[in-house]
């Protein structure tokens, strides 16, 4: 009983922490993921999401990148000037 138990922790504290990686709540996956020990599987492959105002996608390798980003991360290329966000500093 107390080898199950830890498991549940185990998989619920994983499943967080992937889900928080990936922009979705860690709660809520904490919870499945303890209920449904296999559901770690499942959020490792969902895509990660894409927050209005945070991220972008490069329109070059398609990948997510932050918003204020010049030069992608992944592909190494630099953006478009029209996709670089301009702050004003008053």
């Amino acid at each position: 009983m107390v080898r199950y138990v830890l498991l549940v922790i185990i998989a619920g504290i994983a499943g967080g922490i992937i889900a928080r990686r990936k922009g979705r709540s860690p709660v809520c996956w904490f919870i499945l993921c303890a209920i449904v020990p296999l559901l770690i599987v499942v959020i490792a492959v969902l895509p990660p999401l894409v927050s209005k105002g945070y991220t972008k996608r490069c329109p070059h390798c398609a990948e997510i990148i932050k918003e204020d980003a010049i030069v992608c991360k992944h592909c190494g290329r630099e953006l478009p000037i029209e996709m670089i966000k301009v702050q004003n500093k008053m």
